[in-house]
């Protein structure tokens, strides 16, 4: 069975889960802290992946690990996927939750690069914008890349939108070698 078919169905028993127990939310943000220490410690990932640790040994680090750190309700969708010896595939499993969790509350995501970090009001302020054009949620990911020299690039939902200097200096570039 497909690996992406079996991460969605485990994603949406999670946040049919989460629906059950008014926990969608948390769960959201669990699964953003999890992936996190996924990849800031990728031992813990291949400790879950490895074959010959025990189903037991799994459901032990789950608890000491995230026991404290994530809601009961995280914590125990962990373990019943430890259960079902499918806990290898958790990240994949908890990113496609991010991804359900954004198609069911209508967030879009956004990622939007400027040449120099924006201030914390900036960034708000800019969301709002994009909420405000959008007409609903935007999760929006801030990130620099000093070779945009100024403006900004902003891709949402697949779409880009580059009033970045970089690119119009190569417009202009581009007009006067025709």
């Amino acid at each position: 069975m497909d690996g992406g078919l079996i991460a969605r169905r485990y994603a949406t028993v999670l946040y049919d889960f989460g629906v059950s127990k008014d926990s969608t939310e948390l769960i959201y943000a669990d699964a953003n802290k999890i992936c996190a220490a996924f990849k800031e410690t990728p031992e813990a990932l291949e400790f879950f992946c490895s074959p010959l640790k025990k189903v037991h040994e799994k459901k032990d680090l789950i608890k000491s690990a995230f026991g404290n750190v994530v809601s009961p309700a995280t914590t125990d969708f962990l373990l019943f996927v430890a259960d079902k010896n499918r806990i290898s595939m958790i990240d994949e499993i908890l990113r496609v939750y991010q991804i359900v969790y954004k198609e069911r509350n209508d967030i879009h995501t956004a990622e939007v690069t400027t040449a120099r970090a924006l201030s914390a009001e900036k960034c708000s302020e800019l969301t709002q914008l994009l909420e405000k054009k959008v007409g609903a949620k935007v999760d929006a990911k801030f990130k620099t890349d000093e070779r945009i020299i100024g403006g900004v690039i902003i891709c949402i939902d697949g779409k880009q939108v580059d009033c970045s200097i970089s690119r119009q200096l190569a417009d202009i570039e581009k007009s006067l070698t025709v």
